[in-house]
């Protein structure tokens, strides 16, 4: 995995539509995007805050899913 998760890949990841990761960006303390979309591209998140926010919230053990990491560790 890269720098970044773009938003197609959150909505995979967590099973949950756009609407909801606005919510959770506005009332979930949930990252801002690091880069925004424009035209047909989604935005982008940085995966070291992503990763930060999931442990704070303990998603990785109520969604059973793995840590993200970046190639930059």
């Amino acid at each position: 995995m890269g720098l970044y998760i773009s938003t197609p890949e959150l909505l995979e990841r967590y099973s949950i539509s756009k609407g909801t990761l606005i919510n959770w960006r506005s009332k979930r303390d949930f990252p801002q995007p690091l880069i925004k979309a424009h035209g047909k591209s989604s935005s982008r998140y940085g995966i070291k805050a992503v990763a930060s926010w999931e442990e704070r919230n303990g998603l990785l053990e109520s969604l059973d899913i793995a840590p993200l990491k970046s190639k930059r560790s």
